[in-house]
């Protein structure tokens, strides 16, 4: 919670979205990718594959993709929402600073555009440090759909020669 408290301090204001963002952000993500492992374990049948198996794992994939598409959008509009709130920090930090320039003189406005130039770089960073990796893991969800995808097509082959006479 210090911790919390001391970035608050350092990035200003808009620290509280981010933070806020990227536990939801991370949530979502990581339950995604749980929920995904789970499903494609669920794929994988033991033995020889009917047709009427397929057909039933072609639903149960068809519905995966349907739910990962409307996961990513969501995903997508937070991912490119944290570095947009470190923007909206950078130029609140800039206005503080410009303001503390205005109105102090020699070295009580050089601290103050120290401290305006940290918060900036601070709330620039967060907004994509919380952006940045959930790329990534996003990415991992997409190739776990498109693994399981190419391993239903692999059964239909494999299914599909052991029905020719």
């Amino acid at each position: 919670m210090k911790d919390l408290l001391h970035l608050y301090e350092k990035g200003g204001p808009v620290m509280i979205a981010i933070v806020g963002l990227s536990v939801l952000l991370y949530a979502r993500c990581f339950y995604l990718l749980l929920w995904l492992r789970g499903e494609r374990r669920h794929m994988r049948p033991e033995g020889a594959v009917t047709p009427a198996q397929l057909r039933i794992l072609h639903r149960r994939q068809q519905a995966v993709q349907d739910a990962f598409r409307q996961h990513r959008i969501v995903l997508g509009a937070m991912i490119a929402a944290a570095p947009l709130l470190g923007l909206l920090g950078t130029v609140s930090g800039m206005m503080k600073t410009f303001a503390s320039l205005a109105d102090r003189v020699g070295e009580k406005s050089m601290e103050g555009l120290a401290h305006g130039i940290s918060e900036v770089l601070v709330a620039t960073e967060s907004g994509l440090a919380v952006a940045i990796p959930a790329m990534l893991l996003v990415y991992l969800a997409h190739r776990t759909v498109h693994r399981s995808s190419q391993e239903l097509n692999q059964l239909e082959c494999a299914a599909g020669e052991g029905l020719s006479p």
